[in-house]
């Protein structure tokens, strides 16, 4: 349990509001998975029914394995 003490949330990751839809956040964001915008809840739920999710998230998967832990994603399809 050591371990835990050592958390600490990501304030880069913290917005008021969402850099995409720019809704209200409720204090949960997560990264894109399409870019590098930090999206709202309700926008990853949008990303994740989109037929190129899959592409994006292999191609991030693709990149953390070759080291590039700064993947900048596969661009944000213009019907998100």
């Amino acid at each position: 349990m050591k371990h835990l003490n050592s958390y600490k949330t990501f304030e880069s990751m913290q917005r008021d509001n969402c850099e995409r839809c720019g809704g209200d956040t409720k204090g949960k964001t997560t990264m894109s998975m399409f870019n590098q915008d930090v999206i709202c809840m309700g926008c990853k739920d949008a990303e994740k029914n989109h037929p190129k999710y899959k592409d994006a998230h292999e191609a991030d998967n693709a990149a953390i394995k070759s080291g590039d832990y700064n993947f900048k994603g596969i661009g944000k399809p213009d019907d998100l």
